[in-house]
């Protein structure tokens, strides 16, 4: 795998307890102590008397002078599981990627791990990882990834997750949040893509999800979202799939939907949707899946949905319609 360059910054952390800290004074008490930690974590059991070739072990990526910049252990091939808290990561202040998905992690999420300076990617999904998310995961502010999903998080989505400016990608899938998505999240001006289906989250899309002008893809699916969706959400001009399906949002469809012209995928299915088909919806001419299908929609289906030549999924069934979908209309 090639490195990645970066200069090792000499950092003394000296405001977290004694056991966890390191103390750097030189380039070569800084490699030292990054050798010194990997062989007290026990992670790599079979490697732990050839720390001074820590570089070539698997997982492990540094730049050219040394310095770990990745931990991304094969989970095939190694297991971290309850060592996990053995880590010392305050001795890794140049590290920019831990990938730890699939490690059969469990219990809580150490909270040194929010004191990496640097850490751009940040991935924990696929394990047991339970209780509360750490507040101080808002002290990451140079992430650009972060993914907990597929763990068994509760309690609720940490407002402070709202500092990770330059966050792009978000997932929280497949946990147990509950409460209210926090409108905070909305002011995430960088994220493309937020994934926070299978959930227990509960109240309305914040309306300030209209700040979110980059946002790509939208899956809030299988909660208990209720509410109506706002019309702010025609804002996200960007948004090509938004996926609100299973959770019992009411109110209408918002005839502003009809501004997402890049959407190419719209889920609302089991919901308590009513009110009509908005005709706005003929204006997404590149959607291709469109699923109201479970909801209380009423009125006519709308001619203007034979405007969209490219859809190749349309389903319908279990609403209130009068008459029949009206030709030139697919399928």
């Amino acid at each position: 795998m090639a490195s990645i360059d970066y200069e090792p910054k000499l950092v003394a952390i000296l405001s977290i307890p004694f056991f966890l800290s390191c103390i750097f004074v030189s380039t070569t008490g800084l490699l030292e102590s990054e050798g010194k930690a990997l062989l007290e974590s026990g992670w790599w059991s079979d490697y732990s008397d050839l720390t001074s070739n820590r570089c070539n072990w698997p997982g492990i990526v540094c730049d050219r002078a040394g310095s770990i910049t990745e931990i991304s252990p094969p989970p095939e091939s190694l297991k971290v599981g309850n060592k996990f808290g053995k880590m010392n990561f305050s001795c890794f202040p140049n590290l920019v990627r831990l990938d730890l998905a699939n490690h059969d992690l469990n219990g809580s999420t150490p909270p040194q791990i929010s004191i990496l300076p640097h850490l751009r990617y940040l991935d924990l999904s696929s394990n047991n990882l339970t209780g509360e998310l750490p507040s101080s995961l808002g002290n990451l502010t140079q992430l650009v990834e972060l993914d907990i999903s597929s763990n068994d998080f509760t309690i609720t989505i940490p407002p402070e997750l709202s500092n990770l400016k330059n966050l792009v990608t978000l997932k929280l899938s497949y946990n147990s949040f509950s409460g209210p998505i926090p409108s905070a999240l909305c002011h995430l001006g960088n994220l493309t893509h937020l994934q926070m289906d299978h959930n227990a989250l509960e109240g309305a899309l914040p309306t300030e999800i209209g700040n979110m002008k980059n946002l790509e893809s939208l899956d809030g699916s299988y909660n208990r979202l209720n509410g109506s969706i706002p019309l702010e959400i025609g804002n996200l001009k960007n948004l090509e799939v938004v996926d609100l399906s299973s959770n019992i949002i009411a109110g209408s469809i918002p005839s502003t939907l009809g501004l997402l012209t890049n959407l190419i995928t719209v889920k609302f299915f089991g919901n308590q949707i009513n009110g009509p088909i908005p005709l706005e919806i003929g204006h997404l001419t590149n959607l291709q899946y469109l699923d109201l299908g479970g909801n209380k929609i009423t009125g006519l289906i709308p001619f203007s949905l034979g405007n969209l030549t490219k859809l190749r999924t349309l389903q319908l069934s279990r609403n209130q319609f009068n008459g029949s979908i009206p030709l030139g209309v697919f399928p």
